[in-house]
């Protein structure tokens, strides 16, 4: 299929322009400023908050299925910019969701978990979604936007982490530079949540437009976890001192946004749906390892870096 990707420089989108190369699929890639090097996947540059920008994509790609990846995801600076957390996450959804629809193409719009407040766990795709802070209720405005200019789309609330492109560094991957550094390091012991290895949700993704599924669907892993959980687990996986990470509240962080504390997802609408079962957090730490073994973060940064060979 051809399948149009936006924010392909981020830890998403890139980790996406891979599986589906390697799933056979024709794959057109956008992002504003950083160009995918890859010979065998197209590539344009697009501010998406325009209509017209969105329009010329889509004639350029002609895409089966469209991802959007693209957003604003830095929680603290989404509170000091609300203006620009909305034009990001709310309006440019809606333009990509209404473009994608007048293409004729199949939608998927990435969310967050962070749509919920955090009071309970185990959030269904049914549960009230009451954010506490702007990035939070600028990706809920997001899906209702998107639901509005294209009803048959699929949202999917997700949390991840994983090997990013240059220029970016997940939570993983920030645990384990300083791991390797044996420097001790904060790990919130009051925030639960479900994070799912993004090469996992990549190839989850293309199983969800494959079934031409829509509506709302929450895709993480089986098991919940602290963020100090995840960062002791990535201390024993990759042999590094887990005594390093060490427990702390998020409230003595000193950051600008709330956060939630409990956001963890129930998994079985999808699982009913596509009928898989989500993998567990142990896996994707131990898939993260695997990879790096095996060379796929110098893979994935060549394709901002250089041109690679298709």
């Amino acid at each position: 299929m051809r399948l149009l990707i936006t924010g392909a420089s981020g830890l998403l989108g890139s980790n996406l322009v891979l599986a589906a190369v390697d799933a056979g699929h024709q794959v057109f890639a956008t992002s504003l400023t950083k160009p995918i090097h890859l010979s065998n996947v197209g590539w344009r540059a697009a501010d998406l908050t325009t209509p017209e920008e969105n329009a010329a994509l889509m004639n350029a790609a002609e895409p089966d299925w469209v991802i959007h990846c693209a957003a604003a995801t830095d929680v603290d600076q989404c509170e000091a910019d609300q203006a620009w957390a909305f034009e990001l996450n709310r309006d440019m959804a809606r333009n990509v969701a209404e473009a994608s629809r007048e293409a004729g193409a199949i939608h998927v719009h990435i969310s967050t978990d962070a749509v919920f407040d955090g009071g309970q766990g185990s959030h269904a795709e049914s549960d009230e979604a009451t954010p506490i802070n702007t990035y939070g209720l600028s990706k809920l405005e997001g899906e209702q936007a998107v639901v509005d200019a294209n009803p048959q789309a699929a949202i999917v609330r997700t949390n991840i982490y994983g090997w990013s492109p240059p220029g970016r560094t997940s939570l993983a991957e920030w645990f384990l530079a300083h791991l390797r550094q044996g420097k001790p390091t904060p790990g919130f012991a009051d925030i639960q949540i479900n994070p799912l290895l993004a090469n996992q949700l990549s190839a989850l993704l293309l199983d969800v437009l494959a079934a031409g599924l829509s509506g709302i669907y929450h895709i993480a892993s089986r098991d919940s976890v602290t963020k100090y959980e995840l960062g002791a687990r990535l201390a024993d996986v990759f042999e590094l001192d887990a005594d390093l990470i060490q427990p702390t509240e998020s409230e003595q962080a000193g950051l600008k946004a709330a956060r939630p504390k409990d956001l963890s997802l129930e998994v079985g609408k999808i699982e009913r749906d596509l009928g898989v079962q989500m993998p567990n957090v142990n896996d994707g730490v131990m898939s993260l390892r695997r990879h790096e073994q095996e060379g796929y973060r110098e893979r994935l940064h060549s394709l901002l870096l250089e041109r690679a060979q298709s």
